[in-house]
């Protein structure tokens, strides 16, 4: 699958807005391009709809992505599972766009980083790292205590070695400049 550029992910959110019912989340590797931030190409659409989005919505995005030249398996609803399993994660989206029937949000850079975290791949360490300087940059606020608790708890629990060292990069860069 090729990648899914910024230009083509901001016309997304226009017209999913545009056609879908309630508030739809944008998460991964889709969020840093809309906020201007292109360092990499994404190869899919992470979004997760409102609980009680019908199969008709999903349909509706896959629709947009086949008018949009993507093939239909660029979106990618899994991320729903884990965002739900984020406490407080309600809390901690901003808008990103309003239209006619629908809101797009994203998750703010405490949430950004909480999703990535588990994971922590070479690809999601530097999406963290762009959002958090990012934020620092914008003014946004990161709960730097739970982002260093949720690392903390990782690397108590023994990760490879390759792993905890993109993680101890991590808590640095959330520490920031002393």
């Amino acid at each position: 699958m090729n990648g899914v550029h910024g230009r083509t992910l901001r016309r997304f959110v226009e017209l999913a807005a545009d056609r879908l019912r309630g508030d739809w989340v944008l998460m991964g590797g889709g969020v840093l391009p809309l906020l201007g931030v292109e360092h990499r190409v994404t190869v899919d659409i992470d979004v997760a709809g409102p609980g009680d989005a019908a199969m008709d919505q999903t349909l509706e995005l896959m629709g947009i992505a086949e008018e949009l030249g993507l093939p239909v398996e660029a979106i990618n609803q899994a991320g729903a599972f884990f965002l739900r399993r984020v406490r407080g994660w309600e809390r901690r989206l901003v808008e990103v766009l309003r239209g006619r029937s629908a809101r797009i949000l994203r998750p703010d850079a405490t949430l950004f980083v909480l999703l990535k975290v588990d994971r922590m791949t070479e690809s999601d360490l530097a999406d963290c790292v762009e959002m958090l300087r990012l934020a620092r940059g914008g003014g946004e606020r990161v709960d730097r205590r739970r982002v260093l608790g949720a690392i903390d708890r990782l690397l108590a629990g023994g990760v490879p070695l390759p792993r905890r060292r993109r993680l101890e990069a991590l808590s640095r860069e959330v520490r920031g400049p002393r």
